[in-house]
Formats: C-alpha cells, structure tokens, sequence
C-alpha cells in the first residue's frame, strides 16, 4: 500500500469520526450502549496514540538509516569542497553547470512526457525550490557536489534527499575562488533563462554580502552589468 493510501485512509477515518460527534448529543443510548461509546472512545483513544508513535519511530528509524546509507555521499560533497577550496578547480565542472541550471530553471518539459514523467518532473521541481531555499554557498556546495540524475525525484529517496540537504549547509561562508564566479557570471551570459531571472541574479549577490569573486570584483558589481 502507497503512503498516499494510508494517508488518504487516515484521513477518511478522521473525517468520519468528526461527522460522529454531533450525533452523540441527538441519541438516547441505553447503559449498555453508553458504556460500549465509553469504551470504544477509549480504544480509538489509545489506538490514536499507537499510530502516532508508530509514525514517530518510523520517521525516525528511516532518517537514522539515509544519514548511513548518504554517507559517501557526504564525504563525497566535501572532498568536491576540499578539493575547490585547496586547488581553485572545480572537481567536475560540467556537474556544476548543469545543477545551477537545473536548480534555477528545473527540468525541461516534453510533449512526449509520460504521466509517470510528468509526475516525477514535478517533484524534482519541488526539490528544485528547496535548494535554492539554502544560503548562495550551500546551493554552490550542492550544485558541485551531485550530479542532477543523482538528486533527481525517482533517482534518490526523499529520506536521503533530505539527509544531504541538512548536512550540505557550510557553517560558515568559504572563501571561494575565482573560479565560482567566474563560471555563474558566464552561465547568466550563455543561459536565456538565468539572464532573465531576478532570483538567479538575486543569489548571485548573496544575502547582504558577496559570496564569490570575478576577476577582483565582487558580484554586486558583475551583477548590474
């Protein structure tokens, strides 16, 4: 059974124990019949808390099993930083560009789309929004770290997505080179789509400050060209 099932199950429950209470006060049960809603109350009561805590423990288990299961991913993402930040070369560059457009644009649709497509493009879209919902330096730790057919909806667990997504946040802003903002000043030049976005150009500015450097200028500069 789907997630979406049981949701929709659950729901329905809910919903027709609600249409039930306003019956109560407009019914003269006898003291057995009062004593059968005592305890039936109680049991959905207690099966109430059963569900809940079933939910707890399941949402907690499958997030203690994706930051395992993320692991090299995790290492993989740092070495990608490592590697920028002590040499000045992004480890994959085409990686790079790619994210940054996916991120910003999502992916492109098709008359040829299936359902299912469709479907999974949408929700790759929603992972797109909450990427972009990260500081300018975690969205560029992202975007150089995994490939969009990695992160992709289809390709990789919501659990894990979520797992990499928390951990992805620098603590603190890197002093990244040139490099970075040589290749996002170039993709809002070679990209129609990033030309034209304000919140593409908004991240590049940065939140009050700069993030990365082009040739000795800060974005703000490169920005409003």
């Amino acid at each position: 059974m789907s997630a979406a099932a049981v949701v929709s199950q659950l729901r329905g429950l809910l919903e027709k124990a609600n249409l039930l209470i306003p019956k109560v006060s407009k019914i003269y049960p006898n003291e057995e019949q009062w004593e059968a809603l005592g305890d039936i109350s109680k049991s959905l009561t207690t099966t109430a808390t059963r569900m809940e805590n079933k939910i707890r423990e399941s949402k907690e288990s499958r997030a203690e099993r994706a930051w395992k299961e993320s692991e090299k991913l995790r290492s993989h993402a740092l070495a990608c930083k490592g590697e920028l930040l002590t040499n000045g070369r992004l480890k994959q560059p085409p990686v790079f560009r790619r994210n940054i457009i996916t991120i910003f644009e999502g992916p492109k649709d098709s008359k040829f789309d299936s359902e299912d497509v469709k479907v999974r493009k949408a929700l790759t879209r929603q992972r797109c929004e909450q990427i972009r919902q990260l500081s300018p330096s975690g969205v560029i730790s992202w975007a150089m770290a995994y490939a969009p057919s990695l992160w992709a909806a289809g390709s990789m667990s919501m659990e894990i997505f979520t797992c990499l997504l928390d951990d992805i946040e620098p603590n603190q802003r890197p002093p990244w080179p040139s490099i970075v903002g040589e290749t996002l000043h170039m993709l809002l030049d070679d990209e129609e789509f990033l030309s034209a976005s304000l919140e593409y150009r908004e991240f590049l500015k940065g939140p009050s400050t700069t993030i990365v450097t082009f040739y000795g200028a800060d974005i703000d500069s490169f920005c409003s060209i």
